[in-house]
């Protein structure tokens, strides 16, 4: 399971125990769970081994091959990521331990020493290694001149896992987990990426985001409406396409650079 799912999962689980206060929930399918580090200290998800302790208990069906924003069956195309466009993400949570917080905090107050009060910038401009998710790829070179334009105004932190690039320009700190990370993005002024994990991680510490979507998947699926999403909504939109898109290279395209800094001048004034 992907962080982002399982931020989606946790959503789910958000808005039933509102209904349900007293109830544990299990991700997966009914017979089988499946964990993952976002569940990590939250009350409210359980695994399979603690069923038996719990009087009230509900499945959350949301694992590999049972994606609640995906439809499947075999008459529908196999190049494609098909899409179930009445699915709306919700909300996740992560629960951060004590030592995740005094590493985030202690993190974010040395740049402080060196930055000051200047806006600070979570960036994610690296893509996922699988089929389709390079049809969301925005292009590092764009990423790049986003913060050589901007640099003189705000500082950008990067946290880089295993052989991704850095910014050049921007924070780097490399090889720390997804938690940390959510905690440190947690404590900056804005998140800036393309659809992905760290978006839910964003919406799940209600920070302020910029999203670039392209045309691959759409915001009214997986986005917040409490986010800047950067969507281009043609006839094709949202294709879903696993190979290589001729159609998400032209929305992506069309995100120039001049409207993403435009967005974040406009978000951080605001």
């Amino acid at each position: 399971m992907g962080v982002g799912d399982a931020l989606m999962a946790s959503g789910e689980v958000r808005e039933l125990r509102i209904k349900k206060p007293s109830a544990k929930f299990v991700i997966g399918d009914g017979v089988k769970s499946y964990w993952n580090e976002v569940f990590d200290n939250n009350p409210y998800i359980i695994k399979h081994s603690d069923i038996n302790k719990h009087n009230e208990v509900y499945w959350i069906k949301n694992y590999e091959g049972n994606r609640p924003y995906r439809n499947y069956g075999n008459h529908l195309p196999k190049d494609n990521y098909n899409w179930n466009k009445n699915f709306r993400a919700k909300k996740g949570e992560i629960f951060f331990s004590i030592n995740e917080k005094k590493l985030a905090e202690k993190v974010i107050f040395n740049i402080r020493k060196k930055i000051g009060d200047r806006k600070l910038i979570f960036i994610e401009p690296n893509v996922k290694k699988r089929l389709g998710y390079l049809n969301r790829d925005w292009g590092f070179e764009n990423w790049q001149k986003v913060v050589n334009e901007l640099k003189l105004l705000y500082d950008f932190l990067q946290i880089t896992y295993g052989i991704n690039k850095s910014i050049n320009g921007s924070i780097n700190i490399h090889g720390l987990n997804f938690r940390s990370s959510v905690a440190i993005l947690s404590l900056c002024d804005l998140f800036i990426g393309t659809e992905g994990g760290m978006h839910h991680a964003a919406a799940a510490t209600n920070t302020k985001s910029i999203v670039i979507y392209g045309g691959h998947i759409s915001p009214k699926i997986t986005g917040y409406d409490f986010q800047k999403n950067l969507y281009i909504d043609t006839p094709q939109s949202p294709c879903g396409k696993k190979q290589p898109c001729d159609h998400c290279k032209d929305c992506l395209k069309k995100i120039t650079t001049s409207i993403l800094i435009k967005e974040i001048k406009n978000s951080l004034n605001n």
